[in-house]
């Protein structure tokens, strides 16, 4: 069977952001899965304001707000005893460095949002095996019917850690395995006085404040606590040494009671488990995203140490990359060579996500008590400055993610915050009479693709109208928009007639006047008819 349908192999949420995106984008897609359902379980638990702003066109941050906890911070603490925080501040940003929400809430809103545009997941879908030529990919698939074989313009691996399409690729993933052991448990708890023989010096040390994240260091390893809803955490403990090849053996609630006692001074008392679980770190990285027509992201090209909570926003931001590149490409208003952009700006984001988080990771785990107390010593210091703790936030929360070096970026002057590469700036805005975040500006109507921001004083009619045979949204900086604090004019720094033109994933594509913009457009795209493969 030959379809014109770009395949999707894959459905948790880097699979679903790049089913929708596309979707949205008007290329035809399908998106299967080898499991009967979407997971029940909370898995990755943060969302952070990249991906906030990243899946906002189509997810309104609105709608996940409501449905998570505002990360406010993370506390650190040494055998229970409190030594550092990290404040997630504002910084004029209109929305919160990150949000606490289960993974499993996030598929359902985004299954959701894909049935309102006609897509299904096609469950207990294996994908067995598959070949390609320069006409397509022919996908052997497993359903419950039988067997089928699909001919498909672009396969989209999004199949997790134990991609079968990375594995059918044959590519070697390399890296290496901690040899620790870590337990995971999301409990139900209780605050009871006294439970705790190890005495609280004070309120900190004794509960945990709403939406801040709990880290502590002890010679019997490292503990986290990460809030899921009032009530229930994510906690997880250093299991201390094992070889990766060591049987996994889930953890009973008793053995989190004894760690949480054992390690902190919290007055806590678990209740009931939701998910145990025994798992072992990998950092690991596939040379190339890109091989042919088939493609690979999230768990299915990188995986790390959980640490820092990048995992899920690391793949989330891979698919709304790679999506609109993929649309114009397989609609032939691109030529193949757009593809390798994706691996050029995506592969330097997880190889340094991999690099800070086994960073993090390990300096959790050092037990040895002088060098803790050394390493507590620069933390509390360093955390007092506002600059470090600033630079720590946006390495969290991925706002300092740029694509410099990719193909697609020309050198521009002008504010380096709005220069070519960089996300779009989200700064707190008047919109219509509303604080707004200023990336509210981003959101086209159906069928557009990438935007236009212009100077009040620019002319529209002189600037393109499409990206593609696609129309571009089109926002003039005039009388409907109050830049309150003046922050996102000082940023954006436009002459008069200047404006921006923004891609589909937030990324500023080029800056200046309306012939850059046409010169950009010439030089990466190509007016075509739409192709099938």
């Amino acid at each position: 069977m030959t379809q014109s349908a770009v395949l999707v192999v894959g459905a948790g949420p880097v699979g679903l952001s790049t089913a929708l995106a596309l979707a949205r984008q008007g290329t035809p897609v399908r998106i299967v899965d080898s499991n009967s359902g979407p997971t029940s379980l909370s898995k990755a638990i943060v969302v952070w304001r990249r991906t906030l702003l990243t899946l906002d066109p189509y997810l309104p941050v609105d709608q996940l707000l409501r449905l998570g906890i505002e990360a406010r911070g993370a506390r650190f603490f040494d055998q229970g005893r409190s030594v550092a925080a990290l404040p997630f501040a504002g910084h004029g940003h209109g929305l919160p460095a990150g949000l606490l929400l289960p993974q499993s809430r996030l598929e359902k809103v985004l299954i959701q949002a894909l049935a309102e545009v006609g897509i299904t997941v096609e469950r207990q879908t294996l994908l067995k095996s598959f070949t390609q030529s320069p006409e397509g990919v022919q996908c052997v698939m497993e359903r419950t019917s039988g067997t089928e074989t699909w001919t498909v313009p672009f396969l989209i691996g999004c199949d997790g850690a134990h991609s079968q399409v990375r594995h059918t690729l044959g590519l070697d993933f390399a890296g290496e395995s901690v040899a620790q052991r870590w337990l995971l448990g999301d409990i139900d708890i209780e605050v009871v006085d006294g439970i705790n023989p190890r005495a609280a010096a004070d309120a900190r040390e004794a509960d945990i404040e709403p939406g801040w994240i709990y880290i502590d260091s002890s010679s019997h390893g490292a503990l986290a606590l990460f809030p899921i809803e009032p009530g229930r955490y994510r906690l997880i403990v250093d299991g201390g040494p094992a070889d990766p090849a060591t049987p996994r053996c889930d953890p009973t609630l008793e053995d989190l009671q004894a760690a949480l006692h054992q390690r902190t001074r919290l007055q806590w008392r678990a209740l009931r488990a939701h998910w145990l679980a025994d798992f072992r770190v990998n950092e690991r990285q596939v040379a190339q995203y890109v091989q042919g027509r088939v493609l690979l992201a999230g768990d299915a090209a990188h995986v790390h140490s959980p640490a820092g909570g990048q995992g899920m926003n690391t793949g989330i931001q891979d698919a709304l990359n790679l999506a609109w590149k993929v649309s114009l490409v397989h609609s032939g208003e691109a030529g193949p060579e757009l593809l390798q952009t994706y691996h050029q700006e995506r592969h330097p984001v997880a190889a340094r996500v991999i690099r800070m988080s086994g960073r993090m990771l390990r300096a959790g785990m050092v037990t040895n008590a002088v060098a803790r107390h050394l390493r507590d010593l620069v933390m509390s210091v360093a955390l007092h400055v506002p600059a470090v703790r600033e630079l720590a936030t946006d390495a969290l929360s991925e706002d300092d993610i740029h694509y410099h070096h990719s193909d697609l970026v020309e050198a521009t002057l002008g504010s380096s915050l709005a220069a070519s590469g960089h996300a779009f700036p989200e700064a707190q805005v008047e919109l219509n009479g509303q604080l707004r975040p200023a990336t509210d500006l981003l959101r086209g109507e159906p069928g557009t693709l990438g935007t236009l921001i212009l100077e009040a004083s620019a002319r529209a009619e002189n600037w393109p109208m499409h990206l593609g045979h696609r129309p571009l949204a089109v926002r003039h900086l005039g009388p409907n928009l109050r830049d309150v604090s003046g922050k996102l004019r000082a940023i954006l720094h436009l002459d008069s007639g200047e404006g921006l033109l923004v891609r589909p994933d937030g990324i500023i594509a080029t800056r200046g006047t309306a012939a850059d913009a046409h010169r950009w457009l010439r030089r990466h795209f190509r007016s075509a008819s739409p192709t099938t493969a």
